[in-house]
């Protein structure tokens, strides 16, 4: 996400802990800190990313994962010092290729490939992620110029009804898997099918890069619909706020 801001976001690693800061000053999600490495205190995190946020006059996310109780000292840090859980979501994987589904009448699913294109499925997550608690404007300051970055790297693909980007999702590859994010509908066009539509398409798009898992987060309107496509829970990925 710091990346997609270009000069507006910042990603460091200082004493075993990741920073990223967007062009969004939304402290959910798009600004925080995860440990890197597991000999660093829980408290010296909390500190470090209190600090480096500080600068930036706005509040930030502590990510912690479930997997093997690894980040329970981080959880009570944090509980401990005032912050506030967030976002409780699945670590969801997926490793055999899904089979196709028909489309809608009047639908086209296909890849981004325009700056246009871009713009119209930022501007489409910005409202739909409403639903979930998501402030307008915090996409557009975050995914600036979302298709500078082109494929392999990342492939962007949108359901279009006649020719309006309705729905979109998209693939990373790095380090050697693939990564599901922005899966989103308009409200007017849900109830049809449209996520799992693109999100089959970007996962496959990934396994068939040469990923052999395909990993997305999954939030509470989207998990029944992977869960039945075959993707699998590995653990809870849970983040602690700072509001300032």
């Amino acid at each position: 996400m710091a990346r997609m801001s270009r000069f507006n976001g910042a990603i460091v690693e200082r004493d075993g802990v990741l920073l990223f800061a967007t062009g969004s000053d939304f402290p959910v999600l798009v600004n925080g800190a995860f440990r890197v490495d597991s000999a660093v205190e829980a408290d010296a995190v909390i500190d470090l990313a209190d600090a480096w946020f500080a600068e930036r006059g706005r509040g930030w996310s502590l990510g912690t994962s479930s997997w093997l109780g690894a980040d329970q000292d981080l959880v009570d840090a944090a509980l401990r010092r005032g912050m506030v859980a967030t976002a409780n979501t699945p670590g969801m994987v997926c490793d055999t290729r899904l089979a196709d589904s028909p489309v809608p009448d009047g639908i086209a699913v296909r890849p981004l490939s325009t700056e246009e294109e871009g713009a119209a499925f930022t501007s489409m997550l910005d409202s739909a992620y409403t639903s979930l608690g998501m402030p307008t404007g915090v996409f557009p300051a975050v995914m600036v110029r979302p298709m500078r970055t082109p494929p392999p790297h990342v492939v962007t693909v949108g359901a279009f009804d006649n020719g309006v980007l309705v729905s979109g999702a998209f693939v990373t590859f790095s380090h050697g898997i693939a990564g599901v994010y922005g899966v989103g509908t308009a409200a007017g066009h849900r109830g049809r099918g449209l996520a799992a539509l693109v999100t089959r398409a970007v996962t496959n798009i990934g396994l068939d890069g040469g990923a052999p898992y395909v990993t997305l987060q999954a939030t509470s309107m989207g998990e029944p619909i992977y869960r039945r496509m075959g993707y699998r829970e590995l653990y809870r990925f849970v983040n602690y706020t700072r509001f300032v």
